[in-house]
């Protein structure tokens, strides 16, 4: 491990509260025993010892540890060090007082933010790994999706009408994509005529449910394989979007593995006038709870907008969406 990992790494801790008091007992400990062992030939530069550790401490520890730092050791070496509380009277005290704190501010300025640039960047790296990692996912998907739309596109020996057929369903995978590709709140990016069902309400205050859903299952839409039932209801424009995505990956694998990939199966998605939403599959393949924790159960988990359940009955997948009240938008 390089110097400068071992220094982002420390950076990165999340100290608690006796550690960081450890480190600000450190932070004075050290320079004062410096500065005690340098004795008179100290007197020519009191302060130097501890300024160093001001900077350590803003960098590991935040600006509020040193901030205690660095005013117990001015009150240190005056008190100690210089025999004596220093004389407000006094010009000379007075200045070196007034230019030692601008120094600790000005140190602690500097490790702070420095403390804070790096923990962003961290951030902003596990943001973008999360994001690489989903896209790899949906990528994945839509190629599964695909293959699985030509599978149950069937039209005899009509090659123009499965042509058709085919085409119309990607269209509308592409479109619903291109809705979940644009940022949670923004609808700017959303194509204008083919998803117009899931834009926001001339009101401004939602999206309608009910749209949201039609949306969602256009690409997967065969023959009768989805009922749909539920009072009118409106959704907060940021859940809209993650429940959006929730809805794709749900019906994604239910045309890889569930009821879509039945002809004979069946979805049904109902909701009620308190927000809550049940996806119910049946008629499908026997369903066996998944092996593995994949990235979609994930996404799932993360989400804050509702509290989701799922029930791997053999009869078919049931789950039960319950959003919370800040993602619904009363009429």
């Amino acid at each position: 491990m390089t110097r400068i990992e071992a220094v982002r790494r420390t950076i990165l801790l999340d100290l608690t509260p006796w550690q960081r008091l450890s480190g600000i007992a450190v932070a004075i400990a050290v320079p004062a025993t410096l500065r005690w062992a340098l004795g008179q030939a100290g007197e020519a530069v009191p302060f130097a010892p501890f300024f160093p550790f001001v900077l350590l401490a803003a960098v590991f520890m935040g600006w509020r540890a040193a901030l205690v730092v660095a005013i117990t050791t001015t009150l240190l070496v005056e008190w100690v060090f210089h025999g004596g509380s220093p004389s407000l009277l006094d010009p000379h005290r007075l200045t070196l007082a007034l230019l030692i704190a601008l120094a600790n501010l000005a140190l602690i300025a500097v490790g702070d933010t420095l403390r804070r640039t790096v923990r962003q960047l961290d951030a902003l790296a596990r943001e973008q790994d999360i994001v690489a990692r989903e896209m790899y996912h949906r990528v994945q998907n839509a190629l599964g999706v695909v293959q699985a739309l030509i599978r149950v596109s069937h039209a005899g020996d009509d090659t123009e009408r499965f042509r058709q057929d085919l085409l119309a369903r990607v269209q509308a995978l592409a479109n619903a994509n291109r809705l979940l590709d644009s940022p949670p709140g923004n609808t700017n990016g959303a194509p204008r005529r083919s998803v117009t069902e899931a834009r926001q309400p001339a009101d401004g205050a939602g999206l309608s449910l009910a749209q949201l859903v039609r949306t969602a299952i256009a690409p997967f839409h065969k023959d009768d394989a989805f009922h749909i039932a539920g009072p009118p209801f409106l959704i907060a424009r940021e859940p809209a979007y993650h429940l959006l995505l929730v809805l794709h990956e749900l019906c994604t694998n239910a045309l890889k593995h569930g009821a879509l990939s039945d002809p004979r199966g069946r979805v049904s998605i109902g909701w009620s006038a308190d927000g809550v939403l049940l996806w119910r599959e049946n008629g499908g393949p026997p369903v066996l709870p998944p092996s593995r924790q994949g990235l979609g159960t994930r996404m799932f988990a993360r989400q804050q907008h509702w509290t989701l359940e799922r029930d791997f009955a053999p009869s078919g997948l049931t789950c039960r969406i319950a959003l919370r009240a800040p993602a619904t938008v009363r009429r």
